[in-house]
């Protein structure tokens, strides 16, 4: 074995390195002020090599050359964002080379926000979808008969709309505790 120590109080080790412009810097701080380790730089693993985080490697981070993984091997996998009013965002490639917000989880509302014209598909060959275009929302279906439905003993399924004069009006109702539909405003047929 090859022990490295240093035995002064709140002493660090230091690993000090060429900075590529003719001086050195620290590369590596083992800090015992603080007891933690400081990365000073980057710090690269070759394809193929796990970041294992955990003393039974619980957590592990890696590139396969093509991929990356995240992969949690014991417990509950938190994603945490603990900033006051920040949100944790989701970015893709927008399918033309440059990348895009698809959703985000906005800290500051509570919300789960998609971006205008990103679909929420369901179905293993998009068979169901949910889409806003800046404008008007969309619920689509390709794929089958559409339900609807209320499971609630005794509860409503209530249809509401604009009132003509900027409230909210409930144009119908399926009454599931009266087993009967109310239509609370006139029918025109066209």
């Amino acid at each position: 074995n090859i022990a490295i120590t240093n035995n002064t109080d709140d002493g660090d080790i230091i690993f000090s390195s060429d900075d590529g412009s003719g001086s050195t810097t620290a590369y590596l701080t083992l800090d015992g002020g603080n007891t933690r380790t400081n990365v000073h730089k980057n710090l690269r693993f070759d394809d193929n090599v796990d970041l294992q985080i955990g003393s039974g490697d619980d957590l592990r981070l890696e590139h396969n050359g093509t991929d990356s993984y995240i992969q949690n091997f014991n417990g509950h996998l938190y994603i945490v964002n603990r900033a006051d009013d920040k949100d944790i965002i989701f970015q893709s490639d927008d399918g033309s080379g440059g990348v895009e917000r698809y959703f985000k989880l906005d800290g500051s509302t509570g919300y789960v926000q998609f971006a205008d014209n990103r679909r929420i598909t369901i179905g293993s060959s998009d068979d169901a979808n949910i889409r806003h275009d800046g404008t008007d929302t969309y619920i689509g279906n390709s794929t089958g008969h559409f339900y609807i439905q209320q499971a609630a003993d005794d509860k409503d399924l209530v249809f509401q709309c604009d009132d003509g004069s900027g409230g909210l009006a409930t144009y119908m109702t399926i009454d599931g505790s009266e087993a009967n539909i109310k239509v609370e405003k006139n029918l025109y047929a066209t």
